[in-house]
């Protein structure tokens, strides 16, 4: 069996046709918000909370967790190809992905957007997405245990073990470096805030749209949405 993890329903939409395979979409944006648990129960909850009152979204359980613990049930001896980016947004949801999938005899891939458009999906066309799912590339289990290390440091708030865990991976994967500071400048600076506020100070007339334009010119390996961009700039106004 050959299943694609997707980072979302954009990719969904542009996935083309002659590939081959069952898809899980990732809705989550684990970059933002709580997610300190003592169980997966508990997790679970702690997203249903802050996704429905900070986004007003009532469907957690049908629309986000039903379709991301699809992952848990992934019959052993598959091809797993996980299609996500390189900006912080991505990776924290690329890790909690892979610590999903548990230990089982799988056949695992990363399939990145590629140096083209590191952060997005969407800039590629169809060959493109073909040509980065052909030069997927494989993830050994020291890899994985790597990911699912990472997202159990990210989600206990040990930040800078990040960092340290990634020590003899950076030529393997050069992106974590670049991903675990942006997590450091959010989690630790609220850095987007201050970024936003300095050019609501400068730009005092501003619309919310060219508030976003700007954040994505200037940190676009944060990866936030316009929703997450949104909650900040309504929060500084």
């Amino acid at each position: 069996m050959i299943y694609h993890i997707l980072n979302g329903d954009a990719l969904k939409d542009q996935f083309p046709k002659g590939i081959i395979g069952e898809k899980i979409i990732f809705r989550e944006c684990l970059i933002d918000g709580p997610i300190e648990s003592d169980s997966e129960e508990a997790f679970w909850k702690t997203r249903k909370k802050f996704i429905s009152e900070d986004y007003h979204d009532l469907n957690y359980d049908t629309y986000s967790k039903a379709e991301i613990e699809k992952i848990t049930k992934i019959p052993n001896k598959s091809e797993v190809y996980f299609w996500f980016e390189e900006d912080c947004f991505c990776q924290v949801n690329f890790w909690k992905a892979v610590s999903l999938l548990g230990i089982k005899n799988h056949t695992a891939y990363l399939v990145l957007p590629g140096q083209k458009s590191p952060y997005s999906f969407a800039n590629l066309s169809q060959k493109d997405l073909q040509d980065q799912f052909q030069n997927s590339q494989l993830l050994t289990n020291s890899d994985l245990l790597l990911f699912r290390k990472l997202w159990d440091h990210y989600k206990g708030g040990n930040f800078e073990m990040l960092t340290n865990e990634i020590s003899g991976y950076e030529s393997r994967f050069p992106f974590l470096s670049i991903a675990i500071q942006g997590i450091k400048e959010i989690k630790n600076r609220n850095l987007p805030a201050e970024l936003l506020i300095q050019f609501k100070q400068q730009n005092p007339d501003s619309t919310f749209l060219e508030a976003f334009r700007y954040f994505h010119q200037i940190a676009p390996h944060y990866g936030l949405g316009d929703l997450q961009v949104l909650r900040i700039w309504e929060k500084i106004r």
